[in-house]
């Protein structure tokens, strides 16, 4: 009987000497990437979710948030190259607004509001001019800078006599309709 008890105790000897090879996550790499991506780190969340489909985690969730987040990064980087400015943050289509140095800086999009190379509005235009005219009725001692944005890059430059009468248009209007003042038909 002396035997079994030099067994287990080799054994045991064994199991604390050997160290354990770390068990692979269940669900782990996952579940890291969902919280990699939620953290905004999409690089690493990619990485994450690859070992997922390797390891046959949740693979089809996995292939979703890559497929997710690569389409994200493409809109940012579009979004991005027209503007400027990440489009995604705009309060609209037509214009973003934000603050710097308690100056209201807004910017608004010509190929939103304007038709082609022309001062007409484009429908909707009008509705979103008519927004900003309140935002800046109610915040009469403030200082606003507002550009036109051209969101095409384009190799021809855009017309400097267009481009100033659509500025002087888009101040007219937001004048007149910041004092309700506008024209009525």
């Amino acid at each position: 009987m002396r035997r079994p008890s030099r067994v287990i105790a080799a054994v045991m000897l064994f199991s604390c000497c050997v160290p354990m090879q770390a068990a692979g996550p269940a669900g782990g790499y996952f579940d890291r990437g969902a919280d990699l991506y939620k953290a905004g780190r999409n690089s690493d969340a990619i990485e994450s979710f690859e070992q997922a489909i390797k390891h046959k985690d949740q693979v089809q969730q996995s292939q979703d948030f890559i497929d997710k987040i690569r389409k994200e990064t493409v809109e940012r980087i579009r979004n991005k190259a027209l503007t400027g400015v990440n489009k995604a943050n705009w309060q609209t289509k037509y214009y973003f607004m934000n603050e710097v140095d308690h100056r209201i800086h807004v910017g608004i999009s010509v190929q939103e509001v304007f038709d082609r190379d022309s001062l007409n509005f484009r429908s909707g235009a009008v509705e979103a001019l008519n927004q900003l005219a309140v935002a800046f009725a109610k915040a009469e001692t403030a200082q606003f800078d507002v550009d036109l944005i051209n969101e095409l890059n384009t190799e021809t430059p855009t017309d400097p006599t267009l481009a100033a009468q659509q500025l002087n248009a888009v101040f007219s209007y937001l004048s007149l309709a910041a004092r309700d003042a506008r024209p009525k038909y």
